[in-house]
Parts: structure tokens; C-alpha cells; sequence
């Protein structure tokens, strides 16, 4: 408010001056009631937006948080189900390990059965290799005895032909 001198009259104050005074600081007044009021209005329609803002970022905060659990939630799924997997793989690799295993030893002991086979068949056919050539060694020799007696019945029987012949070519020359 501002300080103000009124002239003085007789009987006091000079009163146009005083109610001139008086509009002039109503006036002022509700100039500045006014600028307030509108001034007030705006802070409340700030207000308003600033709380639709806020309760807008809360539902979006909230939405969010409801995000970040439920995204928190599916890591954890997931995570618990690969570790499943993990440990599920694992396990299924044991148990083929363990299979392989076992069919390894199943081809080995097969493979030894079949070496074994192999090994009497071996036997089998060197004694039969043998029996062959002995029973080879047998008929040649046998061949050659026969072949031995024929050729000493071939050349006995050529000496007594001979004889003969001879014994004949003398009676012959003798008679003669």
C-alpha cells in the first residue's frame, strides 16, 4: 500500500480527495483481488494437472512394478526351467554314457567271442590242413610204392622176357 497526503479543509480532510482516495484504492484492490484470483485459478488448474500427472505416473509406476514382477517372475521361470534342462540334459548324458558303456562292453565281449571263434577255426582248419597233407603224403607214397612195384614187375618182367627171348635165340641158334 502506498502512502498518501491528503489536503486539509476546514473541517478536516478534503473529502473528494479522500473518496477518490478510496475508489482509486478499491480499484487497486480488487485490480489485484483480481490479478490473485486468476493467478489462484491457474495454480489450481496447475494443481489439477500436476495431480492427473501424478496419478497418471503413480498408475504408470504401478504398472511398471507390475512389469518388473512379473518380468522378475519369468527370469526366475526361466532360469529354474534351464537349470532343469541343464540338469535333465546332464542326466540323459549319463545314462548314455552309461548305455554306450554298456555296448561297449557288449561289442568287446562279442569281439573276443568272435577271436576265440576265429582261433578254433584256425585249429580246425590246420588240422584239417594237416590231415590233408599227411593223407597227400599218404597217397603219393603210396603212388610211388605202386609205381616203385610196377617198375620192378616192369623190369622183371623185361629181364625175363629178355631171358627168355635170349634162351629162345639160343635154341634157335642151336637147333640151327
Amino acid at each position: 500500500m502506498r502512502k498518501k497526503f491528503f489536503g486539509t479543509r476546514i473541517l478536516g480532510y478534503n473529502k473528494r480527495q479522500v473518496e477518490q482516495y478510496l475508489v482509486d484504492m478499491r480499484k487497486d484492490y480488487e485490480e489485484e483481488l483480481s490479478k490473485k484470483k486468476k493467478r489462484m485459478l491457474e495454480l489450481v488448474e496447475e494443481n489439477r494437472k500436476m495431480k492427473s500427472q501424478i496419478e497418471e505416473m503413480q498408475a504408470k509406476l504401478t504398472e511398471f512394478a507390475d512389469r518388473e514382477a512379473y518380468i522378475s517372475k519369468a527370469l526366475v521361470r526361466a532360469e529354474q526351467k534351464a537349470q532343469a534342462i541343464i540338469e535333465e540334459g546332464r542326466q540323459k548324458a549319463s545314462q548314455e554314457m552309461v548305455r554306450i558303456e554298456l555296448e561297449k562292453n557288449k561289442w568287446m565281449e562279442r569281439c573276443k567271442e568272435v577271436r576265440r571263434q576265429l582261433l578254433d577255426f584256425e585249429r580246425t582248419v590246420c588240422t584239417l590242413m594237416e590231415n590233408f597233407y599227411s593223407e597227400i603224403n599218404y597217397l603219393t607214397s603210396k603212388e610211388i610204392s605202386e609205381n616203385m612195384f610196377v617198375d620192378d614187375v616192369t623190369d622183371d618182367k623185361d629181364t625175363f622176357c629178355a631171358e627168355k627171348e635170349e634162351q629162345e635165340e639160343s635154341a634157335v641158334a642151336k637147333i640151327s
